[in-house]
Formats: structure tokens, C-alpha cells, sequence
């Protein structure tokens, strides 16, 4: 009996045993499944110094992420951190809001608006954006 018989044969068998347990793993590859990521810097009058949050008394930074096809993504992370990334993000432009927030969530800076942002599959865009401190409602 030929050895490419008895092989193929016994990865039958595996793949009949694997069936019956429902457990059959396919591998395509992981590339198809990776998403990109854009990450927002936060400067605060040119300063990305964490204790300029606290001089200005901001609490957070928001972020509205808008695709081509209308569909937004809204997160808001900790002042302190100086940004935040945002997962899960198609192949696409984007449009992109930042504006920072108080204790209670409510918005106490201008809109920062950067449009046209490119996210790629598989990897992580950077937008950085700075607020002047005249931007800043105390």
C-alpha cells in the first residue's frame, strides 16, 4: 500500500473524528480578519503634560469617529492618558471630532475636526490635535 493512501486515509479519519466532537478548525490566514486602529494624541496648548487636564480642569477627552457611509463610533477616555484608540476600524476615510469634556461629560472645548483620515486594515493611524487654551471654556 502506498504511503500518500495511508495518509490521506488516517487525515480522513481525523477530520470524520474532529466532526463528530464539533470541533473542525478552518485557517484562513488571520489577514482577512484585521481590522485597523486610529489612536488621537492630545496636546493641550502644545503641552502633553497630564497636569495641563488639571489646570484647565478637563476630565476627558471625546472622540466621534465618522466612516464614509455615515456610520459613527463615539468613546471617551481619561484626560490624563492624553488620547485614545479606537479598535475595529475598517479600510476607509474617516472624519474625525475631538473635543474634551468635564466631570460631568458635558463638552467644554471647540470641535477639533480633521476629515479625510485614513485608516488601514492591520495597522494604527495617528491623528494628533492640539487645544489652545483660549479654546477652553473654564
Amino acid at each position: 500500500m502506498k504511503l500518500s493512501k495511508v495518509l490521506t486515509g488516517l487525515a480522513g479519519c481525523v477530520l470524520a473524528t474532529a466532526s463528530l466532537t464539533g470541533c473542525i478548525v478552518v485557517d484562513h490566514g488571520d489577514d482577512h480578519l484585521t481590522r485597523g486602529s486610529l489612536t488621537v494624541a492630545l496636546t493641550i496648548d502644545g503641552s502633553d503634560d497630564p497636569w495641563e487636564c488639571f489646570d484647565h480642569d478637563v476630565s476627558g477627552v471625546a472622540v466621534s469617529v465618522e466612516d464614509e457611509a455615515g456610520f459613527v463610533v463615539e468613546a471617551v477616555g481619561d484626560c490624563d492618558d492624553l488620547g485614545l484608540t479606537i479598535d475595529g476600524l475598517s479600510d476607509g476615510y474617516y472624519d474625525v471630532d475631538v473635543w474634551l469634556v468635564d466631570f460631568d461629560g458635558y463638552a467644554m472645548s471647540d470641535i477639533v475636526r480633521v476629515e479625510g483620515v485614513d485608516v488601514l486594515e492591520g495597522a494604527d493611524t495617528l491623528v494628533e490635535v492640539d487645544f489652545p487654551w483660549r479654546w477652553i471654556d473654564p
